[in-house]
């Protein structure tokens, strides 16, 4: 049952859980609603608490820092008395004149959960017109989905979903090029070895791999393939992903930026553009 609430920021906290002794229960803790004292989930030591107004105000930052068109509508509903959160950015008119095969609308989706119930996600897709009867079907931009557990970010997760709106509103015909570019895994570790997986050398005729960047490269890869499919901009969404998520580095900002001028090179190499030919490889 939805509760069409608008107050999604209420004050919650971590509290300690005690036994019936009165002792406190180790490595436990209980997600309290501080207004009303309900009890929203209990959890182990790995869980990470994300408060439902940050999830929202990351999403509101990271549409302010696209540039997105003002005209939208904002909907936030909270679920089972502020257990969890699900909302959504639509973006109006944003073809003026559709025809079939254009974008008529562009959506953000959240969600967020106190009881683990529902992963922290962010998504965004284009709305397009495929049937003159108004029919549209979605085509996934950029998406995030984190457990509630250390690795969280979410100001990686909006920054990836900024850089997916940026992307769609400045460059939509790249972006239908890398939608409907497929590439196999094989080509993609190929560009991640010659690119930003490539290991510093002495010998300038000699390639070696930083196996363990590889690895992780390769994981986010895979993740993103599931929800965009084998192509080139499942490869570009990696990279982005790659760069926005720096929060568990010594020094993320630094770390951002030299991953950030890692990929602007990589997609100065030639194998990026030749996933246009990647059947022949």
């Amino acid at each position: 049952m939805l509760d069409f609430q608008p107050n999604y920021d209420f004050p919650v906290s971590l509290q300690p859980i005690f036994d019936q002794h009165g002792e406190p229960i180790p490595d436990h803790a209980c997600v309290m609603r501080e207004d009303n004292n309900m009890v929203l989930g209990v959890h182990g030591s790995r869980y990470t608490m994300v408060k439902h107004d940050d999830v929202v105000n990351s999403i509101l930052d990271a549409v302010k820092e696209a540039q997105m068109p003002r005209d939208y509508d904002l909907k936030v509903h909270v679920i089972d008395g502020g257990r969890k959160l699900r909302g959504e950015i639509l973006f109006n008119d944003l073809v003026v004149e559709p025809k079939v095969g254009d974008y008529v609308k562009f959506r953000v989706n959240f969600f967020n959960s106190y009881d683990a119930s529902w992963s922290f996600s962010q998504s965004a897709d284009g709305l397009r017109l495929f049937c003159l009867n108004g029919c549209t079907r979605p085509d996934n931009v950029a998406s995030s989905r984190f457990k509630h557990t250390q690795s969280i970010s979410v100001e990686g997760s909006a920054s990836k979903i900024s850089i997916g709106l940026q992307t769609f509103i400045s460059q939509p015909d790249v972006w239908r090029e890398w939608m409907h570019t497929n590439i196999s895994r094989n080509f993609v570790e190929n560009f991640f070895k010659q690119t930003v997986a490539k290991a510093p050398t002495q010998q300038r005729l000699e390639t070696k791999t930083n196996e363990r960047q590889l690895e992780k490269l390769l994981q986010i890869y895979d993740n993103e393939t599931n929800e965009l499919g084998s192509n080139k901009w499942a490869l570009y969404n990696c990279l982005t992903y790659w760069a926005s998520h720096t929060s568990d580095t010594r020094n993320p900002e630094v770390t951002r930026k030299n991953r950030e001028d890692a990929i602007a090179s990589a997609m100065r190499h030639k194998l990026w553009d030749q996933a246009e030919l990647e059947g022949i490889f």
